[in-house]
């Protein structure tokens, strides 16, 4: 089959129709995008429709909490694979590579872009190799607009917040890198057919345009997971660099994409202003938890600084001669504390963090020379999809915690905060409605949280359904959990390596900093057997699972849960990661 495309000699009216074309479907694939959004908004007026008229005809309002999730049992069996389809699309294709659904969604949005390439360019061979850099560069507002930490409108018509977004944002871009690729391919290959390629590659234009793609390439490979986990201060600084270098030599490469150029360099400068505006000056304690390498950081900070619990904020360091990007806001860390009211015209914050290698590194070395003083730092913030969650009092039958090691910071806040609710309630079914489940290393690491739970119920006993474990090497371990994993499906939670660097005890009892504790389980949790507690096969009701912690412990735990989905019950599933 012969090439369909030719090099074609356009006198001036072919030349402007072909222009005119060129713009108006770059036009309308930027314009696409906010069709798409507001397409989105579809479901949720469907749903807040609903919910009022039930409301208004059953009288929802006026029932107690514990009877609104239960009222709404029983599952249609469309309903069931729609729960199913759900629940497979949400799984990842390969590990660390994104889900079905945002391959699928950007899948779907490149095949969109395709379209608009290809339509109308007849076999004009120059004008198809145009249309693959006009119509991707329409989509570089977007692109970078989904990096935005806050304050983004996609955020709030998808109800998704940064780092949901954050899988799209780098399927995007690579899905736009590949298609200027395709044009500056193109665009070489006619330079070669025609003789032209020594001459034009001397040129102004040419040069910018390979710079540009080299840019793009270079921006890819440094957002390589890889590398992201290997060294993300490289990534960060690297995808900052070139992302801002990018934008001047694409204006100057061609005049045509510059409307598309100029509205990216505006949401730039508009993030940079989020960014600045959403951070605070604030004073912090640091306080090393005895025997093991957590800090405890008590922030607090002239202004009022509301959250949700599970939100994150990024905090910069202390800038040194031998560190000085420190002070760049890199790092996220969970608030382990309850939103609070202010006292004193000061809102105060809680961290629970563990010093790796990098900027983190700071606050180890500080912490041991001003132990209890209080030191500057610079946070940005609240973040997180907490904010975003549904309401698991009123929406839920049952909701399970998991937690491995200091991803507590995330879950028990939210814990502690649903149970707050259910008491204040006044639910007689509060007790078995909530379970949390947080394993840890050494018991002196589980310390921070058991006595904020010890402080809330005024007792010594942890809440019920509250199960602390202690998963340690060289401890004695209970034959229950020391059963092999294939038979009856637990796994022991362990931190990742990296996390495990510089603690060298076994956990043994009297060197951790806590006295003997019967509230405490030694051995590894059997999650099959929590997870079928929880969902028990008595009813069909709504549950809510959320889990934070090492990669291992979030894929056993939706291994355990889907086969509950697959029977057609209806699940809020949770992972919290730092991985982007």
């Amino acid at each position: 089959m012969n090439w369909p495309y030719h090099f074609i000699s356009l006198d001036a009216a072919q030349s402007a129709r072909q222009r005119h074309l060129l713009d108006s479907y770059a036009l309308f694939a930027q314009c696409s995008i906010l069709i798409l959004l507001l397409a989105l908004q579809i479901p949720h007026l469907i749903r807040f429709v609903k919910s009022n008229h039930n409301s208004s005809r059953d009288g929802y309002a006026h029932q107690r909490p514990e009877r609104l999730a239960t009222a709404r049992r029983g599952v249609s069996p469309s309903r069931a694979l729609w729960i199913r389809l759900k629940w497979f699309m949400g799984e990842e294709i390969l590990r660390g590579w994104g889900t079905r659904w945002e391959w699928f969604v950007v899948g779907v949005w490149t095949m969109w872009l395709l379209v608009l390439i290809f339509r109308d360019t007849g076999d004009d061979y120059l004008h198809l190799t145009r249309r693959f850099a006009i119509v991707p560069a329409s989509q570089l507002p977007i692109h970078y607009l989904l990096s935005a930490k806050s304050w983004s409108p996609i955020q709030y018509l998808t109800r998704l917040s940064h780092e949901e977004l954050n899988p799209y944002h780098r399927l995007l871009g690579r899905t736009l890198t590949v298609l200027f690729t395709i044009h500056g391919t193109l665009y070489l290959n006619f330079y070669v057919q025609s003789s032209l390629l020594l001459k034009r590659l001397q040129n102004l234009d040419v040069i910018l345009g390979l710079t540009a793609l080299s840019t793009l390439l270079l921006l890819n490979t440094t957002a390589l997971a890889r590398i992201r986990h290997k060294n993300y201060r490289l990534f960060f600084i690297a995808h900052v660099i070139l992302s801002v270098s990018l934008l001047p030599t694409l204006y100057y490469h061609v005049s045509h994409i510059r409307i598309f150029v100029l509205e990216t360099s505006l949401v730039y400068i508009l993030l940079i202003l989020q960014r600045n505006f959403s951070s605070h000056t604030s004073t912090a304690t640091l306080t090393p938890i005895p025997s093991t390498s957590l800090l405890r950081i008590t922030l607090s900070t002239p202004k009022p600084l509301s959250h949700h619990p599970g939100q994150h904020i990024y905090l910069g360091f202390p800038a040194t001669p031998t560190h000085p990007l420190n002070k760049l806001r890199l790092n996220p860390f969970t608030i382990s504390s309850l939103p609070t009211p202010s006292q004193k015209n000061l809102t105060t914050k809680t961290l629970i963090i563990r010093p790796l290698t990098g900027p983190t590194s700071t606050l180890l070395r500080l912490s041991t020379t001003l132990s209890n003083k209080a030191t500057p730092l610079t946070l940005e913030g609240p973040y997180g999809a907490s904010s975003h969650f549904p309401d698991f009092l009123t929406d839920y039958d049952r909701v399970l915690f998991v937690a491995g090691g200091v991803g507590a910071t995330f879950t028990l806040p939210l814990y502690r905060d649903l149970r707050q609710r259910l008491v204040a309630s006044a639910d007689t079914r509060s007790k078995e409605r909530v379970r949390f489940v947080w394993s840890v290393r050494r018991r002196a690491e589980a310390k921070w949280g058991l006595e904020q739970l010890r402080e809330e119920d005024g007792g010594d006993a942890l809440p019920e359904g509250c199960e602390v474990y202690v998963t340690g090497e060289g401890r004695r371990i209970a034959e229950a959990g020391a059963k092999d994993e294939g038979e009856d499906g637990s796994i022991e939670l362990r931190e990742r390596e990296r996390l495990l660097e510089g603690e060298d005890g076994d956990g043994r009892e009297g060197e951790d900093g806590m006295e003997s504790d019967s509230t405490v389980r030694y051995g590894r949790p059997d999650l099959k057997a929590i997870v079928n507690d929880v969902f028990d096969g008595k009813g069909t009701g709504k549950v809510a699972v959320l889990v934070c912690g090492p990669m291992g412990i979030g894929e056993a735990l939706r291994k355990e849960v889907g086969r509950w989905v697959w029977m057609g019950r209806e699940v809020f599933w949770h992972n919290e990661q730092f991985g982007w």
